[in-house]
C-alpha cells in the first residue's frame, strides 16, 4: 500500500492545538476509566470489571420484561462498532494510515457508547430514544443519579448550586476542589486526570451555555421586533417618523446567568457527541493533520478503542443485572460464533469477565 502523504505542520498550528487538546481530554477519560497505565489492556478490563460487578450488579430477582429485540439490536450495533474500531487500529498500528482512522474512531468512540446506553435504557423498560440529545439527556439520569462513584461515566459538570454537585457544579468528582485552570498540555499524571476530564466537561457544557445564550438573544430580538413594527405601524399612522429598527438585544447579568443554570449537567456522552461533531464536520483535518508523529496519533487511537471497551463492559453490567449475566452471556456467543477471528476481541474478554460472575 502507497504512504499516504500528509501536510507538514508546525507545532503551534492550529489543527496541532486542537489535536493536543482533545489528545489530553480522551487519555483522562481513559485514565479514570482503567487508570494510567495502558501496557496490558486486557489486564485493565479484569480490574476495572473486578471494580465494577460490586457496584453494578446484583443477580435480578427476576428477569425485567422489556423489549429484548430492541434491547440486543442496540447492543449488537454497539458491539460492531467497537469491532471496527479495534480492527481498524490494529491495522492501522503506528502508520500514517492511523490519522485518517482517529478521525471516524472519534465518531465510532461516540455511537459505542450511544448504542450500550441506549441497550440500558431498553433494559430497565423504557423506549430507545430516536435523537442525540434525547438519548444524551437520560445518559445524565442513567448515571448521574446513582449513589455509585464510577468515573468517568458518573462525572458530569453542572452548574453550580446543582443538587449534590460540588462547590463548582461538578458531579461525582474525586470529593475535592477540581483544577480547572489545568490546561491541557502540561504534563500532568495521576490524579490530576479528574482535573483534565472536568475540563474538557466544563468547556463542553460552557459550548451549550453559549447555544442557549445566542438563542434567548434571538427570541427576545423577535420580540423586540415584532413591538417594534406595531410602534412603527402606530406612527405612522400618526404621520410620526418611526424608530430605527432594532439590530440586537443584550443580555442582562441575571438572564445570562438565569439561562446558564437552566442548562443540564453534560456528562462524556456530551463530550465524545462533541468530538463526533468536531471530527466529522467541523474540521475533518484535526485528527488527520494535528498529530505532530504518528505514535502520537496511534496513542490517542488506543486511547479510544480502550475507553470504547471500558464504556461497553460497564453498560453491559448494567444490563446483566436487569436481565440476568446468563442472557447476556448468550447474546455475546452469537455474535462471537459469526467470527472466528473475533475470538481475541474486546468482546471476547468481556464475555468471559461476564461469564465467571
Amino acid at each position: 500500500m502507497p504512504r499516504i502523504s500528509l501536510p507538514s505542520l508546525a507545532p503551534d498550528s492550529e489543527q496541532t492545538r486542537s489535536f493536543r487538546t482533545h489528545a489530553s481530554y480522551i487519555r483522562a477519560f481513559r485514565e479514570l476509566a482503567l487508570g494510567e497505565e495502558l501496557s496490558d489492556p486486557a489486564g485493565a478490563i479484569g480490574r476495572l470489571h473486578d471494580t465494577a460487578v460490586p457496584a453494578l450488579y446484583l443477580p435480578p430477582a427476576s428477569p425485567r420484561i422489556c423489549d429484548r429485540e430492541q434491547l440486543f439490536a442496540c447492543l449488537r450495533r454497539a458491539w460492531a462498532t467497537a469491532r471496527l474500531l479495534e480492527h481498524t487500529h490494529e491495522l492501522a498500528g503506528d502508520s500514517e494510515i492511523i490519522r485518517l482512522a482517529n478521525s471516524w474512531g472519534a465518531v465510532q468512540a461516540y455511537y459505542v457508547l450511544y448504542g450500550c446506553a441506549q441497550a440500558v435504557m431498553v433494559a430497565e423498560g423504557g423506549t430507545r430514544p430516536h435523537a442525540h440529545e434525547t438519548t444524551k439527556r437520560r445518559y445524565v439520569d442513567l448515571w448521574t443519579s446513582r449513589t455509585v462513584s464510577l468515573a468517568p461515566w458518573t462525572l458530569a459538570a453542572a452548574a453550580p448550586g446543582t443538587r449534590l454537585a460540588d462547590t463548582d457544579g461538578f458531579l461525582g468528582g474525586p470529593g475535592r476542589p477540581l483544577d480547572q485552570k489545568l490546561h491541557p498540555w502540561v504534563s500532568w499524571q495521576g490524579e490530576q486526570a479528574w482535573d483534565i476530564a472536568a475540563r474538557a466537561l466544563r468547556s463542553t457544557r460552557q459550548q451549550l451555555v453559549e447555544d442557549r445564550l445566542a438563542g434567548k438573544r434571538r427570541e427576545m430580538l423577535s420580540a423586540k421586533k415584532k413591538a417594534w413594527r406595531v410602534d412603527r405601524d402606530t406612527r405612522l399612522a400618526a404621520g410620526r417618523t418611526p424608530a430605527s429598527e432594532p439590530k440586537s438585544v443584550r443580555l442582562t447579568a441575571a438572564e445570562r446567568n438565569a439561562v446558564a443554570d437552566a442548562v443540564r449537567p453534560v456528562t462524556m456522552a456530551d463530550y465524545l457527541y462533541r468530538l463526533r461533531i468536531k471530527a466529522n464536520y467541523e474540521d475533518v483535518t484535526v485528527f488527520s493533520s494535528g498529530p505532530t508523529t504518528d505514535h502520537e496519533a496511534a496513542q490517542v487511537g488506543a486511547d479510544l478503542v480502550a475507553l470504547a471497551s471500558a464504556t461497553l463492559l460497564v453498560h453491559e453490567l448494567r444490563i446483566a443485572a436487569l436481565i440476568g449475566c446468563d442472557e447476556l452471556v448468550k447474546a455475546m456467543d452469537a455474535v462471537l460464533l459469526l467470527s472466528a477471528a473475533d475470538s481475541a476481541s474486546g468482546l471476547a474478554q468481556r464475555r468471559d469477565l461476564h461469564a465467571r460472575i
